[in-house]
């Protein structure tokens, strides 16, 4: 049995065909040109080419009279042919191929109408219309029902599918609609929760709550997989084995932010704030370093799966030292000279000047390494060195004249180079002041934690499956 889909392609094929011929050639051709087209394709007796170009005419002018005469004929004609074919379809044909070949016809007659000509179509081919539509209707809904019972939800679906495009509000066909989508889904969720795959069943279930939010205990079940497949990571106070003070708090406050910001809803994070709550409650000895096995037994009071443990193990900052060159340079200036006939006109030379070009630079760098320790096994599940540097770097130039008519120097002499002018222009006008270490640090730390944070992202993926 042909889709629905296709059986519209075929019954608007001769016009699809038509339109195709005459689009084609439509972008050298105004709408006079489709006009004479259409009149001696329609001479020709090829009356559905003739309505596409008298169409065609129309989108191009819609005040043309002659293609609006031409198209109320041919079209009427075409139109007729299609209401012929669902007449066909209806007496001899399948409830089926009968509402499809009407909706073929119809969308014929409401697509001539955009431009401006009314096709008519008798009543009574309506009323036959509805008649079908209705037959149509009870067919799809008794298969529908029967495939349900059968458990055969996908192609249920298509059918509850199909009555909602003919009429939204067949029977209780929505409802039976839903169901052929959202059970199917709802036990492949069950069946993850059942298996312990909290994370694959936590998908299917958002997608039956984003389908319908009562169906079921969906919620409760969604809300249930994220109980059971929560993973708690206990970020412990981070180790400075710098001589820089404070590196350890600051990278862990960035770290705190990046992990929050990972969309899971399966990772909880227990900060270094808890942490050290913990720490005080329990009165566990330490000397702001935090020992391995110590760190596991914080986070197992914590009640986490793994601890997440790190090191600055080195950072450096360079301010550098802003380095001068002078450069030489033209200064332009105009000269007032009369000509033979005594007209008075302006020479514009150029005198060598100096000016001053200044460069510096600042970076910071840094090496960090993190672990994400699991509680149950002891093993590491995850650790890497990262190792970043941030950089700021100024160009600029300053000259005491009339810098709106410095030009730059060549080996020759004056560089009259409009590029190399532009470039001497943004010397003059740029930024001088470099960016402070701590703005520097900050995106140091940022992209640091970034990485730290997808790379344990991606772990969650595989922990909870």
């Amino acid at each position: 049995m042909k889709s629905a889909k296709t059986l519209k392609t075929l019954y608007m094929r001769p016009l699809y065909a038509a339109l195709l011929l005459v689009l084609t050639l439509s972008a050298c051709s105004g709408s006079k040109h489709f006009t004479k087209l259409g009149a001696k394709q329609e001479a020709a007796g090829l009356m559905s080419e003739a309505a596409g170009s008298y169409y065609t005419a129309l989108l191009k002018k819609r005040t043309n009279v002659d293609a609006q005469i031409g198209m109320k004929k041919t079209g009427q004609m075409v139109l007729n042919g299609m209401l012929n074919e669902f007449a066909r379809a209806k007496n001899f044909g399948t409830n089926k191929e009968a509402v499809y070949s009407f909706h073929a016809a119809r969308d014929y007659r409401d697509r001539i109408k955009m431009v401006g000509v009314e096709l008519q179509m008798a009543e009574f081919y309506l009323t036959d219309y509805e008649h079908a539509k209705n037959a149509y209707l009870l067919e799809l809904y008794e298969q529908g029902t029967q495939l349900l019972e059968e458990q055969k939800f996908q192609e249920a679906e298509t059918r509850f599918k199909e009555i909602r495009g003919l009429d939204p509000n067949y029977k209780d066909a929505a409802e039976l609609g839903d169901i052929a989508y959202l059970e199917p889904l709802y036990n492949e969720g069950k069946l993850h929760f059942q298996d312990k795959q909290y994370r694959a069943a936590h998908e299917h279930f958002e997608k039956v709550i984003a389908r319908k939010s009562s169906y079921r205990d969906a919620r409760d079940m969604r809300d249930q997989c994220i109980e059971k497949g929560r993973f708690t990571i206990a970020m412990m106070p981070f180790t400075n084995a710098t001589t820089t003070p404070g590196l350890d708090a600051r990278v862990s406050a960035y770290l705190l932010d990046a992990m929050i910001g990972i969309r899971d809803p399966f990772l909880r994070v227990v900060d270094r704030e808890h942490m050290q709550t913990i720490i005080n409650e329990q009165k566990l000895q330490m000397s702001g370093a935090v020992d391995e096995a110590t760190a596991v037994q914080v986070g197992q009071i914590a009640g986490a799966q793994a601890i997440l443990t790190g090191t600055v193990l080195s950072y450096s900052n360079q301010n550098g030292n802003v380095r001068s060159t002078v450069r030489d340079g033209y200064e332009s200036y105009q000269v007032k000279r009369t000509n033979d006939e005594g007209n008075v006109y302006y020479e514009t030379r150029y005198k060598p000047v100096k000016y001053t070009e200044f460069y510096n630079s600042s970076s910071v760098s840094i090496s960090f390494q993190y672990k994400l320790i699991s509680l149950q096994t002891g093993e590491i599940i995850k650790t890497d060195i990262i190792e970043r540097s941030v950089r700021d770097e100024v160009l600029y130039a300053r000259y005491d004249g009339n810098a709106n008519d410095l030009y730059p120097a060549s080996q020759t002499g004056v560089n009259l180079s409009r590029q190399d002018r532009q470039s001497l222009t943004s010397m003059l006008n740029g930024r001088q002041q470099l960016r402070n270490t701590t703005e520097l640090s900050n995106d140091l730390f940022n992209q640091v934690t970034t990485v730290v944070s997808k790379n344990i992202g991606g772990e969650m993926l595989r922990l909870v499956p």
